[in-house]
């Protein structure tokens, strides 16, 4: 570590003084606004006062391990922050990260939040935030925090903060082992969404929409007319990336209608939050009548259990979901077969004599 006093010259001949820092692997600059003219009477002052700031800044650093955050580090942008980590970062699962961190810029609604002021409190919100309000299914709500958790620890490394704010918090998501129990709508329910009315019409039909295709929010307020061709959809999964190429059933081409210019939205959308959507849904279904808890997520769950339903093998349904391996699309099937286990049980007892 090492907080070094340095001059530059500027066009008009006066010197511009500023710190040259290394800390911790890493190399900055910190501009004084401190000038010194050719003919400053005031030159040896200004140097003394250079000084005085760069012996600060000196112990600042070093008392970093007390507990104490230099003040020009409380000052650092999370997201700024974020974003950096995320351009070097060079494992798989940097689109996981990048994606909590949206999660998290959704959650505090603070574009200007700094790391400094990231809490165990700010962390519990994001936590109840990824597993209830997010629409995450399964155990997409802990990986979500977990990766995101290497920002902060990198962020502890590099001196922004003292202690990771979440070192307290439990992660128990009650999503975990059953997720698709109360978040898959079968044929009948299907159809009393069709016959319902919606308050949003554009998310009824995003929502139905969905439910053929696989497609999540963030795909259906991004798609458009040119994702369409010859019957079929061909866009990515803004998650992971991964291509999804679908025929698109009868159904699906029914809700879409007539088709507009290519480079027009499918679905009017683009204005309206996740919360906003997902509120929606909650109205629509509790007016169809349906007990069951309801978000745009569950669109995709809906899908590949109607796949599967439907007598499609494990493979294609990940295929068709969009998942790299067959792994995530195994709890589609466990439930597939829970419902049949469920239905041989209800069949009648008859005596055999």
């Amino acid at each position: 570590m090492s907080v070094q006093l340095r001059s530059r010259t500027l066009k008009s001949g006066a010197k511009s003084l500023y710190l040259d820092i290394h800390h911790n692997g890493e190399r900055w600059r910190e501009f004084l606004k401190i000038k010194i003219l050719p003919k400053d009477n005031s030159k040896i002052e200004k140097k003394r006062v250079a000084e005085r700031i760069r012996a600060n800044r000196e112990l600042e650093l070093l008392s970093n391990g007390t507990g104490h955050i230099p003040q020009h580090l409380k000052k650092m942008n999370f997201f700024v922050f974020a974003e950096n980590y995320i351009l070097k970062y060079k494992n798989k699962d940097v689109r996981i990260i990048a994606s909590s961190v949206e999660k998290f810029k959704k959650a505090v609604n603070n574009p200007r939040l700094t790391i400094s002021a990231i809490s165990p409190q700010t962390m519990t919100m994001f936590k109840d935030y990824l597993i209830y309000d997010a629409g995450l299914a399964g155990e997409t709500a802990h990986n979500y925090f977990t990766r995101f958790k290497k920002v902060l620890k990198a962020a502890k490394v590099q001196g922004y903060l003292n202690q990771m704010p979440t070192s307290d918090i439990k992660f128990s998501n009650p999503n975990k082992d059953d997720t698709l129990k109360k978040q898959v709508l079968d044929k009948d329910e299907l159809q009393k969404l069709v016959d319902t009315n919606c308050g949003n019409v554009a998310v009824k039909k995003a929502f139905l929409f969905a439910c053929f295709t696989s497609l999540g929010l963030a795909e259906i307020r991004n798609l458009k007319w040119n994702n369409i061709n010859k019957g079929r959809l061909i866009t990515h999964r803004n998650k992971t990336g991964e291509l999804i190429n679908n025929r698109l059933s009868q159904t699906a081409i029914k809700i879409l209608g007539k088709p507009k210019n290519k480079d027009d939205y499918i679905f009017d959308l683009q204005s309206l939050s996740d919360n906003g959507a997902n509120k929606a849904i909650r109205y629509w279904v509790k007016r169809a009548k349906i007990d069951k808890h309801i978000t745009f997520y569950c669109a995709r769950h809906t899908f590949a259990c109607q796949l599967l339903i439907s007598g499609a093998n494990l493979k294609t349904v990940a295929d068709a979901m969009g998942h790299s391996s067959t792994r995530s699309t195994l709890k589609y099937l466990n439930h597939v077969q829970r419902l049949q286990d469920e239905a041989i049980d209800k069949l009648p007892e008859l005596q055999i004599l």
